[in-house]
């Protein structure tokens, strides 16, 4: 096990991260939040002492590693760089105690968007921070998948292929920092247009930064208690939607979009299954939707129907996609957005990809002796191709099922415990507000807190990655 390198990796989060406490710094200046800046000065400080340290130890690491190191460095960051994240709500009273500050961190480095914090008892400059925890566990997230599940085949079959994404074998780490580059790329230039359509259209520009931080990066948390009518106009929520359908979509196919500039290019985007399976999901919620709202607040119900399918969730009008059914909803965001993006959920890919390979399979048992290949967006695809996706399928209905007991465990109603659950694992925290707005995570007990922290961190790392953590025969020799 090449540690070092490990080790190496782990710096160069430390050091990002340290960059991002000194821009909050400089931010926390401009609001005229003196405490606030010194505080986010010194901890980015020692943060990036912290993390030059463990880079320069680490500079004799070997230049490759295997696959076992690229996923122990995946189980490392998103275990330990949330605790790093979490102290300036420790620091600014923000929260009661540690658990809470981790599960508040988690939530934004995740893109989950559950919180205990109320926006308006926050200065602007925590507010800040969190949005841009959003942004950057968006494009790590994203990064991550193209850098380590996809190349280790734990993201599943029917990638979208793309000449950026091509790695050789030991050069998993060696491509973060570079693919990292692009995709962060990809999604400040999406944020950037997103923030300045808002401030066209009526947004104020603080709301209007930190919305499309956490837009891009499907994420959930918003600067303002309460819906976003209040201060998003019409036309700035259409905006949002169309930003959270960018997050949610495959963003290998954004980038060839920037890289080649034609309209072959987007029309290859507007064709793609996963794409495609978006907005079948979108035009469901509506069409149900209609019967349940009526003509009168069809431009909130499709604003709302992108932001749910997106797993971004954000509550745009009190009249909404909430009156739906439960079900339906929870059903949508487990469901999820696409392979290689910030939203969460299974993935669309995958479940189109079970339904083939069930439908060929309950026609081999009508036709036992006939040889019937899985054929999938024009390519044969093996029997042995789909084990790791069913594995993942049932991994992650295990850990839901699992998850819903131990809710229950510590306190919480079946009902609330089966969307609490939904929420976390799918990184879709406002769907428990969405479905239950009588319950809200302020209202849970510290036990309820640490397992939904657990839960959303099941639901970044990848249930199977988890589990090939954890495996005792990653550990042999």
């Amino acid at each position: 096990m090449a540690i070092s390198r490990i080790f190496l990796w782990l710096g160069h989060a430390l050091l990002y991260f340290a960059a991002l406490m000194l821009l909050t710094s400089v931010s926390a200046l401009v609001f005229g939040e003196i405490l606030q800046a010194q505080l986010f000065f010194g901890l980015g400080s020692l943060v990036g002492v912290a993390g030059a340290i463990v880079y320069f130890t680490a500079q004799n690491a070997p230049v490759q590693e295997s696959s076992r190191d690229a996923l122990i460095f995946l189980f490392l960051f998103w275990l330990m760089i949330p605790v790093v994240t979490s102290i300036p709500y420790l620091l600014l009273d923000s929260v009661p105690d540690f658990g809470v500050a981790y599960f508040e961190s988690v939530s934004a480095i995740t893109t989950t968007g559950a919180s205990t914090l109320i926006p308006e008892n926050m200065p602007n400059s925590l507010l800040l921070w969190r949005s841009l925890l959003q942004w950057s566990g968006g494009f790590m997230v994203a990064t991550f998948a193209v850098v380590i599940l996809a190349a280790l085949n734990l993201s599943g079959t029917g990638v979208h292929r793309s000449i950026l994404f091509t790695l050789q074998k030991g050069e998993l780490l060696s491509r973060l920092l570079h693919i990292g580059r692009v995709i962060a790329l990809v999604y400040f230039i999406i944020s950037t247009v997103c923030f300045l359509l808002l401030i066209v259209f009526g947004t104020p520009a603080f709301e209007a930064l930190c919305l499309s931080l956490s837009a891009v990066s499907t994420g959930g948390l918003t600067p303002r208690s309460g819906a976003l009518h209040s201060y998003v106009s019409n036309i700035g929520g259409v905006v949002l939607a169309v930003t959270c359908l960018l997050g949610a979509a495959n963003v290998s196919i954004l980038w060839d979009i920037l890289r080649r500039r034609n309209l072959a290019s987007i029309g290859e985007a507007f064709l793609s299954v996963e794409h495609r399976g978006t907005f079948g999901l979108i035009a469901v919620l509506i069409v149900i939707g209609f019967f349940h709202t009526g003509y009168m607040h069809l431009h909130t119900l499709v604003i709302e129907s992108a932001f749910m399918a997106s797993t971004a969730g954000f509550d745009y009008h009190v009249i909404g996609i909430d009156i739906l059914p439960p079900s339906l909803l929870i059903a949508v965001v487990l469901i999820g957005g696409s392979a290689l993006s910030t939203a969460g959920g299974v993935k669309i890919i995958r479940m189109l990809l079970l339904m083939r390979h069930l439908r060929t399979d309950l026609d081999r048992m009508s036709h036992p002796s006939r040889v019937m290949p899985v054929r999938f967006q024009g390519q044969t695809i093996e029997d042995k191709a789909f084990l790791s996706i069913w594995m993942y399928f049932f991994g992650y209905t295990l850990v839901f099922a699992l998850g819903i007991i131990a809710l229950g465990a510590a306190g919480l109603e079946f009902t609330y415990a089966v969307s609490a659950c939904a929420a976390a694992l799918s990184n879709t925290g406002p769907l428990l507000a969405a479905t239950y707005p009588e319950l809200s995570y302020a209202d849970m007990n510290p036990l309820a807190l640490a397992i939904l922290t657990t839960i959303m961190l099941l639901g970044r790392i990848e249930v199977l990655a988890a589990f090939a953590v954890i495996s005792p025969s990653l550990w042999r020799n």
